[in-house]
């Protein structure tokens, strides 16, 4: 498991090496903002198809030799992206890194394998807690490899880093990985019974769900709206002054990462167990929502400190967003239908981001440089609708149990002692 976590460390800090600075690459080679955007979201897009069919693949053939296609994919990715001399080669180069993407899942099943249900959450948490590091450190050493300046940035070098960086992380697979999954020509009985699920998923889901329909909704805007705040930041960092080059947007992302890992790893339990999931979604729209505004404020005045704060608020509401969505959505998943119910709704909110992404250069370059974010808070108050919904339905399920347990009582009482065996009926 310990290689695992290293393995999906290097690979992430690769990619976040690139975050504050891949825009520029298309920029440099004649792009306008949209279509700089627009190479990101192809990430995104690629990642939407690819994802599914590598953990697929990697159910059949074993999580090793997945892994390995995965990272070496990484690899050349990055090498095209480093060498790119025209726009197209940016795109490309994007789109098969994002096909390629499927290293985080596998890992996850890879952990899935080799622990038990008492140890499972403890593995999850260490491969969230490298995603977490990697969002730190992969900025952090981005800027640094880049420089000071937008206009002469140096974006080969942290290219061929990432590069570096990912097939050190395909050696550690190949060297020192044990497969936990032997290669299977067949899917077995719970296969085919998943295979069954999957197949009513959506019928279920739409007849008998309507929370699991409002946070599958809310996931998708959620991601909408990061998708426009985040991508096109480096670009309107430059643009309203916020920073003069890389380097400058490594303290500010840095502290907005820090931020999020604490609220993720440490604050949100607590707050959960005492506000509950849906009020800790409210809260998170709302902060969320201020936050973006407090952004464009701090842009107007060309205030990097602002910028700071405004992003730091922001990260702290989209970790009460998207921890205390994904937990709701992990309870209401049935037994049988868990792996259906989470694959969709990540899957919902990667193309949502997607849609974000790619919409977000187009708002900069025509309408406004602050319009991405205007939009990205209106999404919120769109979302902080739906987590009021999603608060109601909570206390209209909590009355309907309480509601029930008298009359379950009182046919206890009549009706003789009920059947250990089943005790629910």
């Amino acid at each position: 498991m310990k290689i695992a976590f290293f393995v999906v460390l290097l690979d992430m800090i690769g990619f976040g090496i690139m975050l504050p600075i891949l825009a520029y690459y298309a920029l440099q080679l004649g792009a306008d903002a949209s279509t700089a955007t627009f190479c990101m979201a192809l990430y995104v897009f690629g990642m939407f198809i690819g994802t599914p069919v590598w953990g697929r693949l990697s159910d059949r053939f074993g999580r090793k030799p997945i892994l390995a296609i995965s990272l070496a994919g990484s690899v050349l990715g990055y090498i095209v992206l480093g060498f790119a001399t025209e726009v197209w080669m940016v795109a490309a180069s994007r789109l098969f890194s994002g096909l390629m993407a499927g290293n985080l899942s596998v890992a996850q099943a890879y952990v899935a394998d080799v622990t038990d249900e008492k140890d499972r959450a403890k593995g999850m948490g260490m491969l969230g807690a490298a995603f977490g590091l990697s969002f730190i450190l992969g900025p952090l050493l981005g800027g640094i490899l880049a420089g000071d300046s937008f206009e002469d940035a140096n974006l080969q070098l942290p290219a061929l880093v990432s590069a570096i960086l990912s097939a050190s992380a395909l050696l550690c697979v190949l060297l020192f990985l044990k497969e936990s999954r032997p290669p299977s020509e067949e899917p077995d009985s719970e296969g085919r019974a998943q295979a069954t699920s999957y197949r009513d998923f959506l019928r279920w889901l739409l007849a008998s769900q309507p929370l699991l329909l409002l946070l599958f909704m809310a996931m998708a805007i959620y991601n909408v709206a990061a998708g426009l705040v985040e991508a096109v930041f480096p670009i309107w960092a430059e643009a309203t002054g916020i920073a003069d080059g890389p380097q400058g947007l490594v303290p500010i992302l840095l502290i907005a990462g820090i931020a999020m890992v604490i609220m993720q790893g440490g604050a949100i339990g607590p707050l959960s167990r005492k506000f509950g999931e849906p009020r800790l979604i409210v809260a998170g729209s709302v902060l969320f929502a201020l936050a973006v505004l407090a952004l464009t404020l701090a842009g107007t005045a060309s205030s990097a400190a602002g910028a700071t704060g405004a992003l730091v608020a922001q990260a702290i509401g989209a970790a009460l967003v998207i921890t205390s969505m994904q937990s709701l959505v992990s309870k209401q998943a049935l037994a049988s239908n868990r792996g259906a119910v989470m694959g969709s709704y990540s899957a919902l909110g990667t193309l949502g981001r997607g849609i974000g992404t790619a919409a977000t250069g187009a708002l900069f370059s025509g309408v406004h440089l602050h319009a991405p974010y205007y939009l990205g808070a209106l999404c919120m108050v769109v979302l902080l609708v739906l987590a009021v919904l999603v608060v109601r339905r909570g206390k209209l399920s909590a009355n309907s149990v309480a509601q029930a347990a008298p009359t379950v009582a009182a046919t206890v009482v009549h009706s003789g002692p009920v059947s250990t065996a089943n005790p629910g009926n």
